[in-house]
């Protein structure tokens, strides 16, 4: 520490004051390098001995993993039961239905691969992360990415440790990560009563990748953080690191990240001992300083203080992401726009802006770039507004607009469109355009109001009505859209009322053959009786099921009741070909949808074409191709699926050539006009010819008039549908209406014919 001069001249006794100063000071300061020094050479050997003792447990994690799927496979392989089931031919259901060697090898092992290999050589069985496989061998999967792996080798080295019941093991890698793979010959494991095979033995293959998220939570049950495969940012020569050695010769590196007891125990004593060393010499050298540099202290400290106040404050006000006001500060300045409009005879705006479509980006890229188009969505709204006006962030993606002392609504209108517009301008961030929209709700208020706060529920009500008028838009909030809203809340808890009472009937249409006039199917139609409204519309309360995810719960039950009634007609002797059930496209997307159709018709006993699924082109606007998978699994099981109000979109010819339908249903928009309007009669002929031309059946909706019907019959449309034929009816009449029709077509002369 440098030591300033003293104004007046120095004594003897100052003199010799400050050399000895000077000398304590000096020894001092070699006693602390030398203390330090060592702590240094501690703290190195602390931290090298948790580098070794880590190093210790990433073996025991690694060995214990490859320990585990050698167990494993030995369990499955070693089995007299799996040889019977598995060497020859292979009894799916044993494997996969019952789950032996099936989805549970996935979800409790974490196996991504299972493999069953013959004695040629030639893959029989493959489940690949719980989906079983048909078309994909073990060296064609593992060739993708593992080509390092020598298959036939390793299929040899495991029959020949078949005698021992010992496994073949090896490691490779797939795109830097390690990959282990198990396998085992197929063994009856002693079983006097299992007959041995002639040939070569079957093998067992299991393929354990350890990707990162395997990596992390094996490091994690040791106690290691961070345990991951070394990249281009990492020091791989830089300790800790263990090489795992593959097969190829070519080792991966695994690193992870340490404790470091010595660099705590550094951050903790060395300052303690400059601490020290600084109070001796504040005590022997600047005593007389004592109170200025208390003084300075307690200032410096007091400042300190109030730059915490300053920045807590701000951050209990303000969104920490954007730096706009929160909640807290918008109520505020809510109530005082209020009060200003009141005294000053204007108006004030409070906006509500929801953006439109930030949610996949936030999936499809990261966060961190969704925080910055956040940042950059505030900072152009901040570039509109006037000063005086608050731009605030309620959280996720919403964001409220406050503009007081308003005169002209039009400025109001001008602002929100600007918002529109500049937040749907593209945002060029990390290399990557990204784009966004905006739903607008605006309310104007002369302040008169109890509760400021009911400005921004009203702001909301009309922002989700922009979302439910196509997004991108502004509207305006009424005072009819609150009764509106409440309605909708209202419908929704008597909708779930109804689900959980089951409160619902299925009504059923007929479909006629329009040469024979047979009944080949009919149409569930829901319905719902309202305690108070009475009949409720379906296109009332579908749309809000969609919306609110309550159209699942009610589309089982739909489907549940549609096989029960058919199972009932089959047993009475009644015959009905189908039933269609319109399946919502939020159902149709989840995962379960398929084991859900499945389920019901084996608890119904009925053959998977006895059920028609009809859907709309809708489903395929989003994910489309999650749903034409959906579709393709369920075509493979025999159900029959269906367009429905085919012709009505925009995206119907793009996608039948590729959906595996077997009708389209012609919308009645189109059949109405069909006697008497060229327009609709050239587009049902051009659509009855396209769609028998893709061999697919066509049914016409809503044939009300004979004409309708001959012009349909005469263009050779297959079925017809429609109160010509039948209005809906209940289940019960529905009976009676069959054995009717089928009756009188039974003794008409086509019939006899």
């Amino acid at each position: 520490m440098p030591l300033s001069p003293d104004p007046s001249p120095l004594t003897t006794h100052q003199r010799y004051i400050r050399q000895s100063l000077m000398c304590m000071s000096g020894l001092l300061f070699g006693l602390l390098l030398i203390a330090g020094s060592a702590l240094v050479l501690v703290a190195l050997q602390f931290n090298s001995s948790s580098r070794e003792q880590t190093t210790f447990y990433v073996n025991k994690a690694m060995e214990s993993r490859t320990g585990a799927l050698v167990a494993v496979i030995g369990d499955y392989a070693f089995w007299g039961d799996a040889y019977e089931r598995m060497s020859g031919v292979v009894d799916l259901d044993w494997a996969y239905t019952r789950n032996n060697l099936g989805r549970h090898m996935y979800d409790s092992f974490g196996h991504e691969g299972v493999f069953v290999v013959n004695g040629n050589n030639v893959t029989t069985y493959a489940v690949i992360n719980g989906e079983v496989t048909e078309d994909l061998s073990l060296s064609s999967w593992l060739g993708l990415d593992l080509d390092s792996l020598n298959i036939d080798s390793l299929l040899a080295e495991a029959r020949t440790l078949a005698d021992e019941e010992d496994v073949a093991f090896a490691i490779t890698g797939n795109q830097g990560l390690p990959v282990l793979i198990s396998a085992a010959a197929f063994t009856s494991g002693g079983d006097p009563y299992v007959k041995e095979l002639p040939g070569p033995a079957a093998v067992l293959v299991l393929v354990d990748q350890l990707g990162p998220v395997k990596l992390a939570a094996l490091g994690e049950s040791y106690g290691i953080s961070q345990l991951r495969v070394a990249d281009s940012t990492d020091d791989a020569h830089r300790a800790p690191a263990l090489a795992v050695e593959t097969m190829a010769g070519t080792p991966i590196i695994l690193r992870w990240e340490p404790p470091q007891p010595g660099n705590t125990m550094l951050l903790w004593l060395l300052p303690i001992l400059l601490l020290c060393l600084l109070v001796f010499i504040y005590i022997t050298r600047f005593n007389f300083r004592a109170t200025l540099a208390a003084a300075r202290k307690a200032d410096a400290s007091h400042n300190q203080v109030r730059r915490y106040q300053t920045e807590l404050v701000f951050q209990a006000t303000h969104d920490s992401l954007t730096g706009l006001p929160n909640r807290s500060i918008l109520e505020e300045r809510l109530k005082q726009a209020c009060v200003t409009a009141q005294q000053s005879g204007t108006q004030v705006a409070v906006m509500l802006i929801d953006l439109d479509g930030f949610k996949p980006i936030n999936d499809n890229f990261s966060h961190h770039l969704g925080d910055q188009v956040l940042v950059e969505v505030a900072k152009r709204m901040l570039a509109i507004v006037r000063p005086g006006d608050t731009v605030a962030r309620m959280g996720g993606d919403e964001f409220i607009v406050i503009l007081p002392g308003v005169l002209d609504e039009q400025a109001v209108s001008a602002i929100a469109e600007r918002f529109l517009e500049d937040i749907a301008a593209p945002y060029h961030i990390d290399s990557i355009d990204l784009r966004v929209t905006a739903s607008v709700g605006v309310v104007v208020s002369n302040g008169l109001i109890e509760q400021p706060l009911e400005l921004i529920q009203h702001a909301d009500s009309a922002m989700y009505q922009a979302k439910q008028e196509g997004r991108n838009n502004a509207f305006w909030y009424t005072a009819g859209l609150s009764q509106q809203m409440h309605e909708m809340a209202g419908l929704r808890n008597d909708l779930q009322r109804a689900i959980e009472t089951q409160a619902f009937k299925l009504h059923y249409q007929p479909q006629v053959n329009s040469t024979t006039g047979e009944i080949v199917g009919a149409e569930a139609l829901l319905r719902w009786t309202h305690p108070v409204r009475g009949i409720v519309s379906p296109a009332a309360f579908i749309p809000l099921a969609e919306t609110t995810g309550q159209i699942i719960p009610i589309t089982l039950w739909v489907l549940d009741t549609a096989c029960c009634h058919l199972r009932q007609l089959a047993d009475e002797g009644t015959f009905l070909p189908c039933i269609a059930v319109n399946i919502s496209s939020t159902h149709l997307l989840r995962a379960s949808f398929v084991s859900t159709v499945k389920a019901a018709l084996n608890k119904h006993g009925l053959h998977a074409a006895q059920l028609e699924l009809e859907i709309t082109e809708t489903v395929l606007l989003n994910h489309a191709d999650r749903a034409l998978h959906t579709l393709q699994q369920l075509k493979k099981m025999g159900v029959r699926l269906a367009i429905d109000d085919f012709g009505v979109g925009f995206s119907s010819m793009n996608y039948l050539k590729v959906l595996p339908v077997n009708k389209i249903k012609i919308d009645r928009s189109f059949i109405n006009g069909t006697d008497h309007n060229e327009q609709d009669a050239a587009i049902c002929q051009g659509i009855i010819s396209m769609a028998h031309h893709l061999r697919l059946r066509v049914v016409a909706e809503g044939v009300e008039r004979e004409g309708q019907r001959v012009f349909l019959q005469e263009n050779h449309c297959d079925d017809m549908q429609g109160y010509l034929f039948a209005k809906p009816m209940s289940f019960s009449k529905l009976r009676q209406f069959i054995r009717k029709v089928n009756g009188e077509a039974a003794h008409s002369p086509r019939a006899a014919h």
